[in-house]
């Protein structure tokens, strides 16, 4: 990281002073370390603004604040940010059944989520499109995925447990739910192609090898 980016950091208030040693320079320490590393972190891997970071990074030096709410505002600044329809016609009246129908399936299972919660938002988009396209969206099927998501959710957090510093489990929440999730997507169109060959028992596809550019 070079000069001028710490330097920038510093006027954005992303990053505390260090302690002067000269009239030029100051002293840093592994608290300012790792603060650059979760800074990174947003603004790299999360792809969050300065504001955003900044409004996460509140809340992390907030003593009032627990575990809990400190690393799940950066999950919620990590979006999508997606807002229900404005109007008051048939197009809301299918976003709040949905809405409802999402959020009480989830209760019913004992998820412990905010209403307010970005990806409930995205979960009813998504649930919303595919019913009005007439693919399947029914409640049940979707409590299949989630039955599936769960414990690899409970898997990651347990890592993140082996993180006692606050700052590091934000940086390693962002981290997983950033460069994971190309990895989910990743294995399931793999699974889709394995069970496609399966059920039409065809022959593997041949070996292609991998570009050297």
């Amino acid at each position: 990281m070079s000069v001028a980016t710490v330097k920038y950091y510093l006027r954005e208030g992303l990053l505390p002073p260090g302690t002067p040693v000269t009239a030029r320079q100051s002293a840093y320490g592994e608290d300012h370390l790792r603060r650059l590393r979760l800074v990174r972190a947003l603004l790299t891997v999360g792809g969050m603004t300065v504001q955003q970071a900044r409004d996460v990074l509140a809340v992390a030096d907030d003593p009032a604040s627990g575990r809990h709410e400190r690393v799940a505002v950066a999950a919620y600044m990590l979006g999508p940010q997606i807002s229900p329809p404005e109007s008051s016609g048939p197009e809301r009246a299918r976003w709040d059944d949905v809405f409802a129908e999402m959020r009480d399936l989830l209760a019913e299972m004992g998820w412990r989520v905010s209403d307010g919660a970005p990806a409930l938002a995205a979960l009813t988009r998504a649930v919303v499109t595919l019913r009005a396209l007439g693919y399947r969206g029914g409640v049940e099927h979707i409590r299949r995925y989630a039955e599936v998501m769960h414990p690899i959710a409970a898997e990651e957090y347990a890592v993140m447990e082996d993180y006692p510093v606050v700052e590091e489990a934000i940086e390693a929440a962002v981290a997983y739910t950033m460069l994971y999730e190309p990895i989910l997507l990743a294995l399931r169109r793999l699974a889709h192609e394995d069970v496609s060959a399966h059920r039409h028992d065809t022959a593997p596809p041949p070996e292609t090898p991998l570009s050297s550019s």
